[in-house]
This record gives structure tokens, C-alpha cells and sequence, in this order.
């Protein structure tokens, strides 16, 4: 649980006592890739912590894959209909794993249980949810305001070990580019 312990203590000063609360209340999940750990026809009541490896949430959109986000290592990954209830336009929402992965996850329902008892757990996961709002909102302002080009430089500056590790089409289409556009601007 390296990685998951140094995602929480690099953004966030939890206590030791929550924060093995909290860890005990973890499963282990070995994961192939190409998995499509949540799909829209089922409800995933889980959140997962990514220990290893890389995932993306996609939905469809006019029948092609629309990438929404990434979760690398250290990172939180779930279902939103599962986690904030039914969420119009989330019904095609997948959750694929890239690579083979090493997660452990717990109950949505137990870490709510746990953030009602524990301060340190609750204003945690406040601040995931802030970074994550954060970085939505980012991203909407650069989609209507910056070029193709800056919107790949500002992937490349904020999220560079990605383009190795993560197929060039699913980069694209969460830039709002086409592939061809992306390949273009590579060179």
C-alpha cells in the first residue's frame, strides 16, 4: 500500500490512527488489463485505490469512447452513478483498467461510515473532491479558451508520464482532439 499512503500523506496530514482505520477497511483486487472493471449495466458500489497500474473512465458519445479521466497510481477511482447517486449523462460510464493492475477497495456505504466518525477520513476525502473539481474545471476552461496545441502542452506539463504509458487515441479523445491531431502535434 506504498503508493496509496504517499498519495494521502503528499496532499493531506492525516492522523496515524484514521489513516490505519481507514487502511484496514481495504481489499486486495489483482486486475488484468483491458478490464472494464465498472460498467453502465451494472452498479459498483465500491471505491477503488490504485496501488498499481492505470485506468480510465470513458462513456459513449455518438457510438465512439469519450475519455473523462486517468488514475494512475495513489489515485481514486469509482463509479459515479454509484458514488453520488444516478448522475444524468453517466449512464455509459466505464471504468477500463490499462494495464495490470494491483487496487484495493472498500464499500462506498463503509467509507461514509468512516468519514462520519473520523474528521481526519472526511475532510480527506473533501479534498480529493476539491483536486478533482479543480481539475474538471481546469480542464473545461482549456477545451473552450486554448488551442489544440495548449491543451496538449498543458497534458505534457501536468501529466507527462501518461503519454507513455497510455494509448495515444484515449489521450486524444480526452484532449477534444482527433488522433491525427494529436500524432500532428507529437511531431
Amino acid at each position: 500500500m506504498d503508493n496509496i499512503i504517499t498519495s494521502i500523506h503528499t496532499h493531506f496530514d492525516i492522523k496515524s490512527e484514521p489513516l490505519e482505520i481507514l487502511l484496514s477497511n481495504l481489499n486486495l483486487l489483482h486486475v488484468p488489463k483491458k478490464t472494464k472493471l465498472i460498467q453502465p449495466e451494472r452498479s459498483d458500489k465500491n471505491i477503488y485505490f490504485v496501488e498499481k497500474g492505470i485506468a480510465r473512465a470513458y462513456t459513449i458519445r455518438d457510438g465512439k469512447e469519450v475519455t473523462s479521466w486517468f488514475s494512475k497510481e495513489g489515485d481514486l477511482l469509482y463509479s459515479t452513478n454509484s458514488f453520488h447517486g444516478p448522475v444524468s449523462g453517466y449512464e455509459t460510464e466505464t471504468v477500463q483498467v490499462l494495464e495490470d493492475s494491483v487496487l484495493y477497495y472498500m464499500a462506498i456505504d463503509q467509507l461514509e461510515i468512516l468519514c462520519r466518525h473520523h474528521i481526519d477520513i472526511a475532510n480527506w476525502m473533501r479534498y480529493v473532491h476539491q483536486r478533482a473539481f479543480l481539475e474538471m474545471e481546469r480542464r473545461l476552461i482549456n477545451r473552450f479558451y486554448l488551442s489544440a496545441e495548449k491543451r496538449y502542452e498543458d497534458f505534457m506539463a501536468n501529466h507527462s508520464k501518461l503519454i507513455q504509458r497510455v494509448n495515444l487515441g484515449y489521450i486524444a479523445s480526452y484532449l477534444g482532439i482527433s488522433h491525427v491531431t494529436l500524432c500532428a502535434l507529437r511531431k
